[in-house]
């Protein structure tokens, strides 16, 4: 790919010019050009033919083709290749959206061939910059005709980004007078300059300049004294060493540069000035020349440790299982063949998607697949059809909370909000434009098109580990931000728009896809998905965890679950069950399709809660995960909001109170909860504030107990309430669902796995801290002392009582052999906390988890037995919401 010649190519309104670049040497010309007209206000499929001939004409003699480099108008979505051409007057209209790198490629019968397209201005930068010897110097490229083309330029490298050019990177978009300068510096204001001053209508430019009138003189003397006002400030921020001007009206210079210098003299540094005489040799040799810089690298897609779903189910292990899953009586298929088999015959399909999707990677896999069945496929993104980036980022600023690391709150809106209306309209394809018209990227589904819908899904967890590698951006955003700032956005912004849009999906999707393994993705078709999801809302069944490392994390987990991986540096928690993030494996026929727990409440939310389910809808109310500190650290010093604070702040709609559900321990381990009897308000916060800024160590049991913690104790930690795990423990922990709202008062002046200071938020902390939670109150109301409340031969049921803040019950069964438990139209979460594995028996279905598993028993089971087989006794915790909690508030 590094050397042989390449093909460049310039598209303008009216015409193609293709020529062979030999790279090679870099004061070639163009050779062996070929122009052709093109009717840039044509159909789609007449625009892709025209280019195609022109590519297939410059190189029917020069075989093989090593790249094709093109420079194409904007707006344009460079990286994919794909227009977003909605609104430079009626050209290029009917390719809006359409990706038109893969059109090209299939036109041209060049499947291998990597196309490269650039914005045609960007290219003129790099080929006069190769011509006239430039590249290491500051320089600013204009080229002057139909529009005001600019490009800056450093070390040959043009720049997107400099704190002193525009932010947009180029200057048409920049006021200038009453206006901007794409208004002023393009033929338009020439044509109407003229026609005002001498009232007579000319044809071009070239006509104008050519004319020797006063007329003229005036117009250009204008333009260049109006050039030169404009560029002043921008040359000397920028310290610009070279200028170069390009374009048709470039030509009429002797007209116009008189009054450029006049207004430029008076900079510290004049740059030198260049007049290009062949604008289009060098966007030509631009255009092939950025195909080496643009070359296909290696990209990573996941960053981690954790290894990806198995495409076939597993051989059940001994102990607890990393991939659990639901067995389904359907069809579960695997492949891109598959599917394009089955979508092949389609005039129009939409594949819609959760954010996070490897849209490029799923669409070149599925496209291979036609192209084997010799079908012509029209791509068409809807990404196209996004508002700019920096509308949606104001639109949505009031959730992000400015540079906040961990909190924003809730948007309230739809992902409609992220689409430009006009255009969703315009990107419906005509009849007969192709075999196959997709529709694809998330927000698909907005088009209102009539056709068949495909639903692409992904594991939040692998969006965040997609997210770390940097290989997706947030719903609307065109660059990477701090990975911090990210999964604000996803949790704030993103997933709240994007779970209500895949809720309002499910009844109509024909086909849901799995594509989290990236090159082998799992599909089944919609009837079975749905009947699978009521299935699944009367049955017992487990999410599937996921598990993470952490600062404090330890290696209980590394030790007790086998199927994780060994050589990770710890674990810190699981998502046991945290549904907000967790999904449901479902498998079918041997093959396992992994989607969002989300799914499970949108299809039966009521057969799941049951009571509940009036007061918290389609929210599941009640988390467990796993806190792992075995060997490793203590828990940040930390509390959580009050409910009416988390409601007006972050947007929620019920507050983070939680339980520390001790599974394991060292004889030593403690648990940090409530204050002692002596704390003094503002001492304590003053000392929070001298740690942090100091970096100085906290006498914490100063001013917070500390309490032994054993095997089966529950803490209580409603919200406002002081707590942290020590080390050496093995926590469940039973809490409502939020789980990122943790207010950090100290964190033993720790760094995080990046070498970074975790957040601390001492403000957020002392708006919601109950001091009165102190002394002996704690030991009476925040440490749970069991009841019983039955008893049998072999057994007996006991209350572990939560407080009266939390609006859920814990309970414990402790026995052998067997025991019936009615829900009582409750959902149970549950977990054998003590043995190895207990047999769950509902409606005459008989189900098995190993110790230390969580797993849900819908309220529309009745009842169900708990058969356990070993000589000890089985230990099973229950968590529900209490009977009172239920009502509407």
């Amino acid at each position: 790919m590094k050397t042989g010649k390449r093909i460049g190519i310039d598209i303008g309104g009216s015409h193609i010019t293709a020529a062979i670049i030999d790279i090679e040497n870099s004061k070639a010309i163009p050779v062996s050009l070929l122009r052709k007209e093109i009717d840039s206000k044509g159909a789609g499929k007449e625009i892709i033919e025209a280019i195609s001939a022109g590519i297939m004409g410059i190189a029917a003699n020069h075989q093989p083709v090593s790249a094709v480099g093109i420079a194409f108008p904007g707006p344009f979505d460079y990286k994919k290749g794909v227009s977003r051409i909605a609104e430079l007057g009626d050209k290029f209209q009917h390719i809006f959206g359409l990706h038109v790198a893969q059109a090209l490629k299939d036109g041209c019968g060049l499947p291998d061939t990597e196309f490269y397209f650039e914005n045609d201005a960007h290219c003129f930068a790099a080929g006069a910059a190769n011509l006239y010897n430039v590249s290491k110097k500051r320089s600013l490229f204009l080229t002057l005709g139909t529009g005001f083309g600019s490009s800056f330029m450093e070390d040959g490298v043009v720049l997107a980004h400099h704190p002193s050019i525009p932010a947009s990177g180029a200057l048409y978009g920049e006021k200038f007078k009453d206006s901007i300068a794409d208004d002023y510096f393009s033929t338009r204001w020439i044509l109407n300059q003229y026609q005002t001053v001498s009232n007579t209508e000319a044809q071009s430019v070239k006509d104008i300049a050519g004319s020797g009138s006063a007329a003229a003189v005036s117009v250009f003397n204008s333009f260049g004294s109006n050039l030169g006002n404009f560029l002043f400030p921008w040359l000397q921020q920028f310290a610009c060493e070279v200028l170069v001007i390009g374009g048709n009206i470039a030509k009429a210079e002797t007209l116009f540069h008189a009054a450029l210098i006049r207004e430029l003299n008076l900079l510290e540094h004049l740059p030198e000035i260049i007049y290009c005489g062949d604008t289009e040799a060098c966007i030509l040799k631009g255009a092939a020349l950025q195909t080496l810089t643009k070359e296909s690298q290696p990209e990573q897609k996941r960053k981690t440790t954790q290894a990806l779903l198995p495409l076939c189910s597993l051989t059940p292990s001994e102990g607890y299982s990393v991939f659990p899953s639901y067995h389904s009586r359907h069809i579960i298929r695997k492949g891109y063949e598959e599917l394009a088999a089955i979508i092949s015959d389609e005039q129009y399909v939409v594949i819609d998607g959760y954010g996070g999707v490897l849209w490029e990677n799923f669409r070149k896999q599925l496209h291979q697949c036609f192209i084997k069945k010799h079908k012509k496929i029209f791509w068409y993104d809807i990404a196209a059809c996004l508002k700019p980036a920096e509308v949606i980022a104001d639109m949505i600023s009031s959730s992000l909370n400015g540079d906040d690391p961990v909190f924003g709150k809730k948007y309230t809106g739809t992902i409609s909000d992220f689409f430009d209306g006009e255009k969703l309209s315009r990107i419906i394809p005509a009849a007969g434009t192709a075999d196959t018209c997709i529709i694809y990227g998330t927000g698909a589904a907005l088009t209102k098109l009539k056709a068949k819908l495909i639903y692409i899904d992904v594991p939040k967890n692998e969006v965040q580990y997609r997210m770390r590698a940097g290989s997706i951006c947030n719903l609307g955003a065109e660059e990477q931000t701090a990975a911090a700032q990210m999964y604000k956005r996803f949790y704030f912004v993103d997933w709240p728009v994007l779970n209500q849009h895949k809720e309002q999906l499910l009844s109509d999707i024909d086909i849901i896809v799995d594509e989290q393994r990236i090159d082998e993705i799992t599909w089944m078709q919609g009837n079975d998905f749905r009947s699978t999801l009521q299935e699944m809302t009367n049955q017992p069944f487990r999410a599937r965890p996921w598990f993470e490392a952490g600062v404090w994390g330890g290696n209980w987990m590394k030790k007790h679950i086998t199927g994780l991986n060994k050589n990770e540096i710890n674990y810190a928690w699981s998502f046991e069950l945290i549904t907000p993030e967790n999904g449901i494996v479902i498998e079918g026929n041997s093959f396992l399709m992994e989607v969002s727990f989300d799914f499970l409440m949108y299809a039966g939310h009521r057969n799941i809660l049951g009571k509940a389910a009036d007061r918290f809808g389609k929210e599941f109310p009640i988390r467990f995960d796993f806190l792992d500190t075995y060997d490793g650290g203590n828990l940040s010093i930390q509390c959580h909001p009050r409910t009416a604070y988390i409601r007006e702040n972050f947007g929620e709609s019920f507050t983070q109170d939680e339980t520390y559900y001790i599974l394991d321990c060292e004889p030593e381990a403690k648990v940090y909860l409530g204050f002692q009897e002596d704390i003094n308000n503002d001492e304590f916060q003053n000392a929070l504030v001298e740690a942090r800024q100091n970096n100085k160590a906290l006498a914490v049991e100063k001013y917070v107990q500390i309490h032994p913690a054993k095997k089966h104790d529950l803490f209580l930690i409603p919200n406002g309430t002081i707590h942290a795990s020590g080390k050496n423990n093995m926590v469940l922990e039973i809490s409502s669902t939020p789980y990122i709202f943790t207010f950090k008062m100290y964190d033993w002046l720790r760094l995080d796995l990046n070498g970074q200071a975790r957040p601390i938020n001492i403000g957020h902390a002392f708006n919601n801290l109950y001091f009165e939670r102190k002394g002996d109150i704690v030991q009476k109301e925040l440490i749970s002392v069991p009841q019983l409340m039955e008893e049998w031969p072999g057994g007996r049921k006991l209350k572990l009582p939560t407080h009266q803040v939390h609006f859920y019950e814990v309970d414990r069964y402790e026995f052998k052999g067997s025991v019936w438990i009615n829900t009582l139209h409750q959902c149970h979460i549950c977990m054998l906390v003590e043995g190895a594995t207990i047999e769950v028996l509902s409606d005459g279905k008989l189900q098995t988890f190993k110790y230390a598993e969580t797993f849900v028993i819908p309220a529309a089971v009745k009842q169900y037995q708990l058969n356990y087989q070993g000589t000890d006794t089985a230990f099973v915790v229950v968590a529900y919401v209490k009977e009172a909690a239920c009502a509407v508030y």
